[in-house]
Parts: C-alpha cells; sequence; structure tokens
C-alpha cells in the first residue's frame, strides 16, 4: 500500500513522518459533528462502534499527553485502538507531498486578535518535554452546537474562537501561525501558507511537540561519517552517531529486520514514557518488503508485539535525522472509502454547526511534521488541520546494530503503546 513512496523522484526517494495521534485527534473530533450516514460510514473506516468510543479514547490520550493544571499526570488505562486506524495512519505515507491548499483560520470577532506575543526563552529544559494542545475557530455566522463546543471544550480541551473569516482572514492567518509556532517550539513555523484564503464556517487544529533526551546520550565527539546505502544502489557520506563500547538495550532479530528501542528520559513524577524505535531491514534494500508485510498486517506496528531482549550492542549506529513532511490526506480518505464527509450534497455535519447554507463537508485533512534526532536526543513537532467548508531476559549475547540504510522508525508513548510518530527514512541528505 506505500508503493508511491518508494517511487524515485529526482533519483531519491522521500523521507517521510507523520503523527498518528495529532491526526487522530482531528479525526475523532470531526466524527463527534457527524450524523446519519456520514457518522456509519467514518465509524467504518476507523472501525470504532460509535462516536462515543472515539471521544473516549481522546480523553485518555488528552489525560496522558495534555499536561493538567498542576503540571502533572494521572494514571490512566490505555486506549483499545482498532487496528484499522493503525492501517490508515501507515497508508497516510502513500501521500506525495502535497501542493500548497487554502486552509481556514479566523481570530475572535469581538476582540482585536493579534499574533501570539513572542516570550523570551527560557534556559533549555532538560529530560521530556511534551506539549500536546487542540484549537477550532468558528466563524460567527455557523454556531457551533451547544454539546458539540462542551465536548471539543472538555474531551478535547479545544481552545474556541468565535471568529468572522471575512474580515479578519489574513490579520488572523498570521496570528494562527505564530499560535502553531508557539505550540512546536519553533519547528514549524508556517502552517498557512501565504496564498490560502480563509474560508467558512470552521477549521480544527492538533498541535504536538515532543522533545525527549536520550537515556543514554551520543557523544558528539564520536559522531563520523560513514557510508549510507541508498535504495537505488547508490552509497553516498553521511554523519552517523556512534557507540563502539558495550551498549545496553532492548533489542529482537527477526526474519527480514532487526528492531532495537531507544529509550527516553523520564521527568520525575511524569508518567510519560517514550522509546524511539528502529525497524531495520536485514537487506539493504528492503525497506519495501518490510512496509508491505506492515500493510497486510496492520497489528505489526505495535512494538510491544514483538517480545525484545536485553541485549549487549557493539557497535551501535545511528545517522542523524532531520526531516519534515506534510501533506492533505483528502485523497487518502477517498482511497479508503470515506466520502460522504468529502461530499458537498451528502456530508451531515448537523451534529457539529448550525448552517445557513445546503450544507457543511470536509474540505481537507492537512498534516505537517517534523522531527530532528541528534547526540542528545529528539526534538519533533506535528500540526493536523481539519478544515470544513460551506457550499454558497535470556543469556547475553553480543550484537551490532548499523543503520546503514533505509529503516523505518517510530516514536511511541510506552505506558499505552501509543505511536506518536512514525516515519521512513531513507536519505539522510534530504530534509
Amino acid at each position: 500500500m506505500l508503493d508511491e513512496l518508494m517511487k524515485k523522484k529526482g533519483g531519491s526517494s522521500k523521507n517521510v513522518v507523520v503523527s498518528p495521534v495529532s491526526i487522530s485527534m482531528v479525526l475523532n473530533m470531526l466524527a463527534s459533528g457527524l450524523a446519519g450516514k456520514t457518522l456509519d460510514q467514518f465509524l467504518e473506516i476507523l472501525g470504532s462502534k460509535n462516536a462515543e468510543d472515539l471521544n473516549t479514547e481522546s480523553s485518555t490520550i488528552m489525560r496522558l499527553l495534555a499536561p493538567s493544571s498542576d503540571g502533572s499526570n494521572d494514571t490512566v488505562a490505555p486506549p483499545r485502538f482498532p487496528s484499522s486506524h493503525y492501517k490508515l495512519f501507515l497508508d497516510m505515507h502513500r501521500i506525495a507531498p502535497r501542493a500548497r491548499s487554502p486552509m481556514s483560520y479566523v481570530s475572535n470577532r469581538h476582540r482585536q486578535y493579534e499574533e501570539e506575543p513572542s516570550i523570551p526563552k527560557k534556559p533549555e529544559k532538560k529530560g521530556l518535554v511534551f506539549n500536546f494542545v487542540n484549537a477550532l475557530w468558528v466563524d460567527h455566522r455557523f454556531p457551533l452546537i451547544p454539546s458539540f463546543q462542551k465536548m471539543a471544550s472538555t474531551t478535547y480541551k479545544a481552545r474556541v474562537e468565535n471568529v468572522d473569516f471575512e474580515l479578519e482572514g489574513e490579520r488572523v492567518k498570521k496570528a494562527v501561525n505564530s499560535w502553531a509556532e508557539k505550540e512546536t517550539k519553533g519547528l514549524i513555523k508556517e502552517i498557512v501558507p501565504p496564498e490560502s484564503k480563509l474560508e467558512p464556517p470552521l477549521c480544527l487544529v492538533n498541535a504536538l511537540y515532543f522533545k525527549g533526551d536520550w537515556e543514554s546520550p551520543f557523544r558528539a565527539s564520536k559522531t563520523c561519517h560513514k557510508d549510507f546505502h541508498l535504495l537505488n544502489g547508490e552509497t553516498i557520506k553521511a554523519p552517523f552517531m556512534i557507540k563502539e563500547d558495550a551498549y545496553y538495550s532492548s533489542y529482537g532479530e527477526f526474519k527480514d529486520f532487526k528492531l532495537l528501542q531507544l529509550p527516553y528520559e523520564s521527568d520525575q513524577g511524569m508518567n510519560k514514557r517514550f522509546s524511539m524505535y528502529i525497524f531495520l531491514p536485514h537487506a539493504k534494500n528492503g525497506l519495501e518488503e518490510l512496509i508491505k508485510k506492515y500493510n497486510s498486517d496492520p497489528t505489526m506496528l505495535q512494538p510491544k508485539r514483538f517480545r525484545l531482549q536485553r541485549e549487549t550492542l557493539s557497535p551501535l549506529w545511528i545517522p542523524k535525522m532531520k526531516l519534515s513532511y506534510d501533506f492533505n490526506t483528502k485523497r487518502l480518505m477517498k482511497e479508503k472509502g470515506l466520502t460522504l464527509p468529502l461530499d458537498p450534497l451528502d456530508a451531515d455535519f448537523t451534529e457539529m454547526v448550525y448552517s445557513p447554507f445546503d450544507n457543511v463537508y470536509v474540505g481537507s485533512i492537512l498534516h505537517k511534521a517534523c522531527i530532528e534526532v541528534n547526540e542528545k536526543g529528539t526534538e519533533a513537532a506535528a500540526v493536523t488541520v481539519g478544515k470544513t467548508y460551506a457550499r454558497a531476559a535470556q543469556a547475553k549475547r553480543e550484537c551490532h546494530f548499523v543503520a546503514d540504510h533505509p529503516f523505518l522508525f517510530m516514536i511511541v508513548e510506552d505506558s499505552l503503546n501509543l505511536i506518536v510518530f512514525t516515519g521512513i527514512f531513507v536519505n539522510p541528505l534530504l530534509d
């Protein structure tokens, strides 16, 4: 299902990173405003029984990932995502980078809504930093259904703004870009492109920021350029983070790949436990076959399915990574059979807004994610926008892990087995 991603463009494939949990949050919020056949189709594609189940999953995620008022987090039970969620997220890798398209963001019509004020930088915080927030901009001509507004504010902790798309579009476009930049600590600076036209009735936004230090950092003095083998058979020089001494970590060798867990350091008092998982094919050109296996069995996306053992690794080579990716999931939704929410004539959003026009429908669901991995740890961010339109322990052995060819990676919250970021890394010289 990911064949398009493997196609060459200018002799090279694209690096890809997406945030399943960010996309899931927007899809679940959209589902809460659907009714009738539109809701039925949406639930069938997502593999859920009803919108209440999706809201329960989202509430669980928000309790874990969104900071509480006192800065702590309660222990929560894992959400039970249907396997179709994982399949949908992996299929998102198929979408080619999108052309810039219009989106809708606006300000509060009852006050002058300026850009987010710049905040002096605080001393860099060590350990784990995680930010996960939702926002909803609503044109004043399309008031929210009270039950939906309550759900958005309580379950999704969403900031809700009543706005005027027609009169304040350009001003608020800058404000929303500033909001996204602030929430992602500057990693995503422009989620609304300059040429975009703001249109009613509303847009949903989820922003996610992750920064984690490795439990066992790499020494920058050991980083050096080594050969990296591309899918087309060429070899390039790229910077690798290297541990030559014995490194003790969770590791497994399977029929077609190796799997390594690299845990991040956690702050005291936090229940979040994050790790990066790297799925490294045995064959240097084996990424395509590995992706095909995942497409045939979506549950393989869950790292805890594999019983990793604590092993001694020597040497350990991981390329430094810096990549970003953005796309519109509308095409994917159509291919998966999710057509009614996109149809101006048949979409039913009567549980979300009061509309003075014939109908409200999904115009686009836009997503952008970026990630940087270095000797100290990982910094990553994602923003997802859903926009609607209105028509008118074994005996120890020494192993090695040399990631010198394309691989699949994930950042997972281990207590929930929740995939926060997933991607494929094919070329260290591409962003």
